[in-house]
């Protein structure tokens, strides 16, 4: 899980680029994880304010499952991306009682700054421990016990979820890309309006400059 707390006042560049890095972050799955982002770039640097960047931001997480301590209660520092990364090995699910479910979790944000409005971006990517599956796998049945047509199935088995994960990836992808373009849409629509409005105002004032000259030449 990745979180990250930016102001409300934030440029829309900005947040699409923490949100695209976000997503390069989560992209990779377990084995090649992102614990931080990359160094931002002089152009977004320069839109953010020095006061506000990495600086603390009096925004808490707080995250849990049911009849537990809190996991992770802490601050988050200002576009800052907190990573959450909990392991619970289903060999050792299924032999303790009060292993934690997977999924059973409860986040909660409590913004204790009054002044300032909060943009939280979170992704929040589920993985098995393939190694550790396969492991277990191979201590109940070894590989030589398996048919060539169950090898193609379970091979069959790890593509598919290989290929719905790129899916899930591109159609959160296409989400915040659709977004992007209705906001670009906004602003086009909102510029042609404006000028319109100045079009005509400017037009006016050479009408009403024109006829006042005419009359001072007592052309009309």
């Amino acid at each position: 899980m990745v979180f990250i707390a930016l102001p409300e006042s934030v440029e829309e560049e900005v947040e699409e680029w923490f949100s695209a890095q976000m997503d390069e972050m989560t992209r990779k799955g377990s084995t090649n994880f992102m614990k931080t982002l990359p160094q931002v770039s002089k152009e977004i640097h320069a839109k953010i304010k020095d006061e506000e960047y990495n600086n603390k931001s009096n925004v808490y997480l707080k995250l849990t499952v049911p009849k537990r301590p809190a996991l992770r209660h802490q601050m988050f520092m200002w576009y800052a991306p907190v990573v959450i990364m909990n392991v619970v090995k289903a060999s050792q699910r299924g032999q303790k009682k009060n292993a934690p479910p997977a999924g059973a979790y409860s986040v909660c944000f409590e913004n204790k700054n009054s002044s300032t409005d909060v943009r939280i971006l979170f992704d929040v990517v589920m993985m098995s421990d393939e190694g550790q599956d396969e492991e277990l796998q191979n201590k109940i049945i070894k590989k030589e016990h398996l048919t060539p047509l169950e090898t193609n199935f379970q091979d069959g088995i790890k593509s598919a979820n290989t290929i719905l994960n790129e899916m899930k990836y591109m159609e959160r992808r296409e989400a915040r890309m659709r977004h992007t373009a209705e906001s670009t849409n906004a602003k086009i629509r909102l510029f042609s309006y404006i000028s319109v409005i100045v079009l005509l105002g400017v037009t006016w004032l050479q009408r009403t400059y024109l006829k006042s000259y005419f009359k001072k030449k007592k052309l009309m």
